[in-house]
């Protein structure tokens, strides 16, 4: 993830980079400000404060960013387009209750949701290896297994469920949170959920079915 790429001096974007040491040296003197104080700052046109927040919350909105459009490519394209939307429209946050990270999903998600999205399955997330205590090999190759065909059944679905799911379970957002997030009511968020558990256990039976079978024919 390459934080700087936010940053560069094109006539739209902040100028300088993360490598000037006074930067560096402002931008570590904020890290104990709120979000809030930080967007205050911002939209007084303090660059600091801005690599701040860059800094702070980069690598979550490209985390949520890759769990619902499969891609490294993409996700890094999102989520550095979201931080540049943050400093492009810094003049239209009005700190009225709402967390900045409210603000930030919703342009995370609604930046997926509009992307093409590529065939599903693609460029899956590398499983970790897993510790050297583990039971068996075999263990670890169930585990890889169930892992990729967890994910290739969540990239199948429906934008708006993935988006639920990944608010919900990865980043443990209530469900009235998620409902400002996606600008939907708490009741459309649970029916999301409840459709995409319903079909992520659809498509992981006939994904576990279509294992056993090519076992067989093997």
């Amino acid at each position: 993830m390459r934080a700087a790429a936010c940053l560069a001096e094109d006539g739209t974007r902040p100028s300088g980079t993360l490598s000037n040491s006074v930067s560096n040296r402002n931008v570590a003197g904020l890290a104990a400000e709120t979000d809030e104080v930080l967007m205050a700052r911002i939209r007084a046109g303090d660059q600091a404060a801005y690599r701040a927040l860059v800094h702070r919350h980069l690598k979550r909105a490209y985390a949520l960013a890759r769990r619902m459009c499969g891609s490294d490519a993409e996700a890094e394209d999102i989520a550095q387009d979201a931080f540049l939307q943050v400093w492009q429209r810094r003049d239209h946050w009005t700190d009225e209750g709402a967390k900045f990270t409210t603000w930030l999903y919703r342009v995370v998600v609604n930046r997926c949701i509009d992307h093409k999205r590529r065939p599903a399955g693609e460029d899956l997330d590398s499983v970790p290896e897993p510790p050297d205590h583990a039971p068996d090999a075999v263990t670890h190759i169930q585990r890889r297994q169930v892992a990729a065909r967890l994910r290739d059944a969540q990239d199948r679905l429906p934008p708006q469920q993935r988006a639920a799911l990944a608010l919900y379970y990865n980043e443990g957002l209530s469900g009235a949170e998620i409902a400002t997030i996606m600008q939907i009511s708490v009741t459309a968020v649970e029916s999301l959920l409840k459709r995409a558990r319903q079909q992520l256990r659809t498509l992981l039976r006939a994904s576990a079915q279509a294992a056993r079978d090519s076992f067989e024919d093997g």
